[in-house]
């Protein structure tokens, strides 16, 4: 078994000179507490100038005739980190011509408090530096907190380096890729639709539509509106009221603020179906336009009652029964208070009205969509009539155009 202790009767066991601890032979670093510790001389004393590796080093004479290692200083113990013996000889090939000069240690900022540069060890210092030797190359160690990333790789104490994240596919760039798809492709659809719809009723406010479910049979009363051969009442007031027939339509303008009726000449009908396009040609969108059917006069107008069908350039629709009070005059009561109906083009589009009126029930439709069924049998027959209503409170001004109208018996 080894012993830190000299065998007997050998040299006398060097201790360390802080801790006291026994040393090797030829060992300067106490392991115990890493002072650095003189080499004992010959006959007892010690001496900075001996040699590590036990060699014989030439003798010169110096000052006061002490004789001491010819190149001055001891070096630098390794640090006890490493634990390695030295050769116990230097090649004899080397050449100590001048004194060995310990190398510069690092500079203040050392995290073990080695002595700086120009600075020697001594016993406060607890790790000295490792002395650099020209022909031994020690392996290379790491040290707690060793990071190959860091500042001259090392982090301090309680550093933790942040793991390194991996690459794999980007989730968030993908997923961002595909919604940007998808609301591509939506707005490109409901461009697409939009426009659909935008050319169709384009294409309506220029085209007469069909007239929707007539009958076949011979009707009561039709007018093309090419001229006035059935007679109907022409009377304008510039400025007020106008009405012109030809050229295949009927133009109704009110420039007064007032509804402008024309009334079906000499005729009277009790049940029928009523088919007739028009479409608010001129005017604030929201004056409207229709058919007054059943209507009877009163000791002040001709409409002295009536239900009365109304449409409106916003799209909206609107019924009215027109009754008589007590003292003879007319009150307009609504029947169906303004609604929207997708059915219903707007303004100078055409619409196809329709007017079932058989018995009390009364259907109303456009552009073959039922919009109202009302029932009512106040009145059971009367006059017919198309209207334009310039609404109050709007500018002045509104035109309704009417084509190809008829009255068949109901079926």
């Amino acid at each position: 078994m080894s012993s830190a202790y000299s065998p007997y009767g050998g040299p006398p066991t060097q201790r360390c000179q802080r801790c006291g601890m026994p040393l090797p032979p030829n060992v300067v670093t106490c392991m115990n507490c890493g002072a650095y510790n003189s080499l004992a001389q010959p006959g007892g004393s010690t001496g900075q100038g001996q040699p590590l590796w036990g060699g014989t080093p030439q003798q010169s004479s110096y000052e006061g005739g002490q004789s001491g290692p010819q190149w001055g200083l001891a070096p630098n113990s390794p640090s006890q980190n490493n634990q390695w013996a030295p050769p116990a000889t230097f090649p004899q090939n080397n050449t100590y011509g001048t004194p060995y000069t310990p190398l510069p240690t690092s500079s203040a900022n050392n995290f073990y408090g080695m002595p700086g540069q120009g600075q020697q060890s001594n016993f406060s210092n607890y790790y000295a530096p490792p002395q650099q030797n020209a022909f031994y190359s020690a392996q290379s160690v790491t040290y707690p907190g060793y990071s190959p990333d860091s500042l001259n790789g090392y982090a301090p104490p309680g550093f933790d380096r942040p793991p390194q994240k991996k690459r794999g596919p980007k989730v968030g760039l993908i997923v961002g890729i595909v919604v940007l798809v998808l609301i591509l492709i939506s707005g490109a659809f409901a461009g697409y639709s939009y426009l659909n719809n935008h050319n169709q009723n384009g294409t309506a406010s220029n085209a007469t539509p069909t007239r929707l479910s007539t009958p076949s049979i011979k009707p009561l009363f039709s007018d093309s509106f090419n001229n006035n051969s059935t007679g109907w009442d022409l009377s304008s007031s510039p400025g007020k009221f106008l009405v012109k027939v030809g050229g295949g339509s009927m133009v109704l303008e009110d420039d007064d603020n007032k509804l402008l009726w024309e009334i079906l000449p000499g005729k009277r009908f009790s049940d029928f179906q009523l088919d007739v396009n028009v479409a608010l040609s001129k005017g604030d969108p929201n004056n409207g336009y229709g058919v007054y059917i059943r209507g009877g006069s009163s000791q002040e107008s001709e409409m002295g009652t009536y239900y009365r069908f109304e449409l409106y350039g916003d799209g909206t629709y609107a019924i009215y029964k027109g009754s008589l009070d007590t003292a003879g005059h007319t009150q307009s009561t609504k029947v169906r208070d303004y609604t929207a109906n997708n059915a219903i083009a707007k303004a100078v589009q055409v619409n196809h009205i329709t007017i079932i009126a058989k018995g009390p029930t009364m259907t109303l439709m456009v552009n073959g969509q039922t919009l109202y069924t009302y029932t009512d049998n106040t009145y059971k027959d009367g006059s017919v009539a198309l209207f334009v209503s310039n609404v109050p409170n709007l500018k002045p001004g509104a035109q309704a155009t009417f084509t190809n109208l008829a009255v068949f018996p109901a079926s």
